[in-house]
C-alpha cells in the first residue's frame, strides 16, 4: 500500500471557500491520477513605480455566476494611479485651466481613462475583462499598454501638477 505523500494530503485538507456542500467541480484529478479540491485562482494585488508614480494593480476572476464565461474561467484586471490634484481656483486659477482643458483633450483612448474624482482627485484607470484566468503575461501586456498610451499625457498632466 503507498502513502500519499505530504503535499497531496495537505492539499486536501485545505478546504476552499464555497466548496462545501461538494459540488461536481470541487474535486479534479491530476494528470498523475491524484485527487484534489479544485480551487479557483485567488484574486491578486500587485503595486509598482512607474515615472514617479504609484501604480496598483488588482485581479479578480470570476465564474458564471459573477457574469464570467460560461466555463467559470474569467478575469478582470484593474490598474490605476493617484497622478495628483487639480489646484483650486483661489491656489492657481491659470493653472487650473490649463489642467482641465488637457484632461478635457484627453479623451478616447482605447486603455486609460483620466477620471478627476471629486473635483480634485486626478486619477488613472484602465480595466480589461478577459474570458480566461488572468496569467501573468497577460498581467505584463496590460500593464505595458497602459504604461504606453499613458506616458505622453502624464509628461503633459506634470508641468501643470
Amino acid at each position: 500500500m503507498s502513502v500519499p505523500d505530504l503535499k497531496t494530503i495537505q492539499s486536501l485538507a485545505e478546504v476552499p471557500d464555497g466548496a462545501l456542500p461538494i459540488n461536481p467541480g470541487s474535486i479534479e484529478v491530476t494528470p498523475e491520477g491524484v485527487l484534489g479540491i479544485a480551487k479557483p485562482p485567488r484574486p491578486c494585488k500587485l503595486t509598482f513605480m512607474a515615472d514617479g508614480l504609484p501604480f496598483n494593480v488588482a485581479v479578480r476572476h470570476e465564474g458564471p455566476e459573477e457574469g464570467g464565461p460560461e466555463d467559470g474561467g474569467g478575469s478582470i484586471c484593474q490598474i490605476w494611479a493617484d497622478v495628483g490634484h487639480v489646484p483650486y481656483t483661489a491656489q492657481a486659477p491659470e493653472r487650473r485651466r490649463a489642467l482641465l482643458a488637457v484632461l478635457r483633450g484627453i479623451e478616447g483612448l482605447p486603455h486609460v481613462r483620466f477620471i478627476v474624482q471629486g473635483g480634485q482627485k486626478i486619477i488613472l484607470f484602465s480595466e480589461i475583462r478577459l474570458e480566461h484566468h488572468a496569467s501573468p503575461e497577460d498581467l505584463f501586456h496590460q500593464t505595458t499598454l497602459v504604461l504606453q498610451e499613458a506616458r505622453p499625457f502624464l509628461r503633459l498632466l506634470g508641468e501643470y501638477l
